[in-house]
């Protein structure tokens, strides 16, 4: 994928890289490839259940399909006009439970439609109604921090003060209806692997399977090759998942397996760029008739997503400059206000969604369900094989839930409980987010109110380890944040870093926002290189990949 590290270049291996397979075992119940959000879930669900459980991750965990997203938790008001009732239902309920067991990591967000016709504007009244009758149930059970209203009509006034830099030519008013904003899904993914690793899993980034086999006496003998280190280890396992999104095609051929439905990719790419909105998101039309995102982040605003196929090797994605000028012309033309130019870009991201398309189907991608299907290649003569595509990452728990029941079915002849709908995440271990910090406070009396409530919005009950760290030392971000010392290390030691772009990029979210300055970027690439162990020379070379990511392919 599109930050995969060139690890073959670095000269120095740690004591931490090189002793990272001791625990490894050679027998497995189930081994799960691929590190996103879906093999997050099935490993979490299948551990929670009772079953010795191998996750590995041939790059960094979310560093595929599951850092492309557009940062929200949704129900997906546009499946409704597919009549996908079904998937618009499954998806605002497992919003709620993600928001019951992952609080820390949802934010309330309004989503602007603007009208400009009474046949839109009744046609959307009715589409909004039946959102609200499918999402009944949306604050069951939730901290009052986090609870959704129901949708809202916006005056044209409203809607002007709301969006400044929407075309008022026609415009008649806006629709406001709210879904959750997912500020790091990087992390959020992250965080369900280190749960099950709290509950017993292994779980390895950086861990490549270069061979699979399935044996005569039943199961499956799995080569993996540890790209830190170049180490190769054979692993057996009675049990395969094959969640490796993009790749999954490429994992059922190392099998021999056939796939009777088709794996097609979909690239989509999002831009960071300065604020150009106001509180809510708008949702715009672009000029195919697709929708477009302008979506308040972190005091930036994000602009996506773009939808083509993508008929390439997955590992030869890049994110090229002609796309985000399409892109950045298509925000230009649906919003003019922003007058955007690639100067304006901090951070861009790409990925590929995979999608399952039947044989012949010429539907395109944009139009393609984001339903998930899940295969079992017992006929086909592979028993304990399994694949989980399609889907989106709203949904992946719900995924993660029937595959885990079909592998009851396949081991036990029954499904046992699944607990995933209502056992929190580590950061997810309180009740109310007031309590939380009302109770820190009592615990740590000399930490600041303002650093204490940013940690517990970031880190929910993690909050309570992370001031157990020693630090006094700040970090200040292009977007005004503040990192502190504590949180630095305690990522640095807990959360699977073996890379700078790893702690940029998928756990802390610091390098998203942009470039550092220069002088506290140093301060803190000399803090983490420390923490690690890096010698001078591993410590450029890993600085070099950071800078590497700033820069689109020039096409």
């Amino acid at each position: 994928m599109p930050f995969q590290s060139n690890v073959n270049s670095m000269k120095q291996i740690t004591k931490k890289e090189s002793s990272r397979l001791g625990h490894l075992k050679s027998e497995y119940d189930i081994i799960i490839i691929g590190g996103g959000i879906t093999g997050a879930n099935v490993l979490w669900d299948a551990t929670l259940r009772g079953y010795n459980c191998l996750l590995v991750e041939k790059n960094d965990y979310a560093s595929g399909t599951s850092q492309a997203t557009s940062k929200l938790i949704h129900g997906g008001l546009r499946y409704l006009k597919n009549f996908e009732f079904g998937l618009v239902r499954e998806s605002l309920s497992e919003r709620r439970y993600l928001a019951k067991i992952s609080p820390h990591s949802v934010r309330p967000m309004g989503f602007i439609i603007p009208i400009r016709s009474l046949f839109q504007r009744i046609l959307l009244f009715f589409g909004m109604e039946l959102y609200n009758a499918l999402s009944f149930d949306r604050n069951r059970e939730i901290d009052a921090d986090v609870q959704l209203p129901r949708y809202r009509w916006n005056s044209l006034g409203e809607t002007i003060y709301k969006v400044l830099g929407l075309d008022r030519k026609s415009l008649k008013g806006s629709f406001q209806y709210y879904d959750y904003a997912n500020l790091n899904p990087e992390k959020h993914t992250t965080e369900f692997i280190l749960s099950a690793k709290e509950k017993g899993a292994h779980a390895f980034n950086y861990l490549a399977v270069t061979t699979l086999k399935k044996q005569n006496s039943g199961g499956y003998t799995v080569g993996l090759t540890d790209s830190l280190t170049g180490k190769k280890v054979l692993v057996s396992t009675k049990v395969v998942v094959n969640s490796a999104g993009p790749w999954a095609d490429v994992i059922e051929s190392m099998t021999g397996v056939t796939a009777e439905k088709k794996l097609v990719r979909s690239k989509g790419i999002h831009a960071v760029v300065r604020n150009i909105c106001g509180n809510e998101c708008a949702v715009l039309s672009k000029r195919d008739g697709s929708h477009l995102f302008v979506i308040p982040w972190r005091g930036k605003t994000i602009v996506g997503t773009t939808d083509t196929a993508y008929g390439d090797d997955p590992d030869a994605f890049k994110v090229k400059q002609s796309e985000l000028v399409d892109l950045l012309d298509e925000v230009n033309y649906s919003f003019g206000f922003a007058k955007l130019t690639l100067k304006d870009v901090d951070y861009y991201y790409g990925g590929l969604r995979p999608l399952v398309e039947d044989p012949g189907s010429t539907e395109g991608t944009y139009s393609a369900s984001r339903k998930s299907e899940i295969f079992h290649y017992e006929k086909e003569g592979f028993p304990g094989f399994f694949s989980a595509l399609g889907g989106k990452y709203t949904t992946s728990r719900a995924v993660a839930e029937n595959l885990v029941n079909a592998i009851d079915q396949y081991t036990k002849g029954q499904e046992s409980p699944c607990a995933t709908k209502f056992t929190p995440l580590l950061g997810g271990r309180y009740q109310s987010l007031k309590e939380l910090v009302n109770e820190i406070q009592l615990k740590f009396p000399k930490v600041a109110g303002a650093k204490l409530e940013t940690l517990a919005r970031r880190y929910g009950s993690v909050t309570w380890k992370i001031l157990s760290v020693e630090g006094k030392d700040f970090y200040r971000i292009p977007n005004g944040e503040i990192y502190y010392e504590e949180e630095v290390e305690y990522m640095l030691t807990h959360e699977d870093i073996f890379h700078l772009t790893d702690f940029y990029f998928r756990r802390s979210g610091v390098g998203t926002v942009g470039l550092l300055d220069s002088t506290e970027r140093t301060r803190l690439d000399k803090k983490i290189a420390k923490i690690l162990g890096w010698n001078t020379d591993r410590l450029k070379e890993e600085t070099k990949l950071v800078d590497e990511r700033y820069k689109w392919f020039v096409d």
